[in-house]
């Protein structure tokens, strides 16, 4: 079996032979949440989309580690896609985007994800360098009720997480999401379209990617500005930098995020008020 390259949850895959790749969970500790990957990912598969699909599940394996085998998709990655790209190719990526949206907002229903918010907040509190920021945050969310739209989400939605055919998107690596809402998928398209963020880990210096990449978001943006102007979206965009703390794994990393988070509008709002009213 081949070993292929991870991420930061550090679960692992093999090929199992030319037509399988066998995801294996990062311990025990994370069964429960690649078990719940499956679960999406099986869902997901069922939906009819246009020019999206995902790799197939054949086996799942209940040990003490699990792992599933899933069909193997000869895509391309997010850097050989958009080294080469044209602008035909640029849009087809941009018009599945939409289709993808347009297609969890036609079922979607708001619901209070206050709870959710704050129960997440609490957790992040034990391990972060900003914690007097996610006290304050819990403090001024404690009082106010925050609305989402509740529907799928792929969970981590950015562009290392998509295999690009030319013809077709193949999403890949669902996660369970501590809120159920399209949302956090463009809260997780902002953090590798705007912030470059897997860019920047991989250290692929691309003006080229990078303008492609302004180029998309700007025109998610101007479709989708009235949730993405929302306060859901700027709550729900500061918990998401602040999640990927603690799976950070060297300085490089932990400085990119840094960045992130301190550029962010409640941050900024954070410092201006100093440890003021942010909302």
């Amino acid at each position: 079996m081949k070993k292929l390259n991870t991420g930061l949850s550090g679960c692992k895959l093999e090929f199992v032979d030319n037509n399988l790749i066998r995801k294996y969970s990062s311990s025990s500790d994370y069964n429960n949440r690649l078990s719940k990957q499956i679960d999406k990912q099986v869902l997901f598969s069922n939906f009819i989309l246009k020019n999206i699909d995902t790799p197939k599940i054949h086996n799942v394996c209940k040990d003490k580690i699990y792992s599933f085998d899933m069909e193997y998709i000869s895509g391309l990655s997010f850097n050989d896609y958009f080294s080469t790209s044209n602008i035909s190719d640029i849009d087809f990526v941009i018009q599945t985007l939409f289709s993808y949206f347009d297609f969890l907002i036609s079922s979607s229903k708001t619901y209070k994800i206050n709870n959710q918010v704050l129960e997440k907040l609490s957790f992040l509190e034990r391990d972060t360098r900003y914690k007097k920021y996610v006290l304050h945050l819990k403090e001024h969310l404690s009082n106010k009720t925050i609305f989402a739209p509740k529907s799928f989400c792929h969970g981590d939605l950015t562009f290392t997480n998509i295999l690009f055919h030319k013809n077709r998107l193949f999403f890949i690596d669902f996660l369970d999401s501590y809120v159920d809402s399209f949302i956090c998928d463009l809260v997780k398209l902002k953090q590798d379209l705007y912030y470059f963020w897997s860019l920047n880990i991989q250290k692929i210096d691309s003006l080229r990617i990078k303008q492609i990449y302004r180029f998309i978001w700007n025109s998610l943006y101007h479709r989708y500005s009235s949730y993405i102007d929302s306060e859901c979206f700027e709550v729900l965009d500061t918990l998401n930098s602040l999640r990927i703390e603690p799976y950070l794994t060297n300085q490089y990393q932990r400085g990119t995020l840094y960045k992130m988070i301190e550029n962010s509008n409640l941050y900024e709002k954070f410092n201006c008020t100093d440890g003021g009213e942010i909302f």
